[in-house]
């Protein structure tokens, strides 16, 4: 299953690596692709991988977060752990 998600709290190149890698991380996640501008990930993973799972890995690498992907909605970056 490939889904896309919008992601909170990146704010450079430097974010966007340790999203990546965070969420490269998660089992049953086969691919990742994160883009800093918009702010959305690109996941395929397996069907029993939750959101929980998910945002528990980023929330471990820094202040970073993912949600239901959403056209419409636009949140406001807050910064990871590597740019304060």
């Amino acid at each position: 299953m490939i889904q896309k998600f919008n992601v909170n709290g990146m704010t450079c190149g430097s974010c966007r690596q340790t999203v990546e890698k965070s969420l490269q991380g998660v089992e049953g996640v086969t691919s990742v692709q994160v883009n800093l501008s918009p702010p959305e990930a690109l996941i395929e993973k397996a069907d029993r991988v939750t959101l929980n799972q998910l945002n528990s890995a980023l929330s471990k690498a820094g202040n970073y977060s993912i949600g239901e992907y959403q056209s419409t909605t636009q949140h406001k970056n807050k910064g990871g752990s590597c740019c304060g």
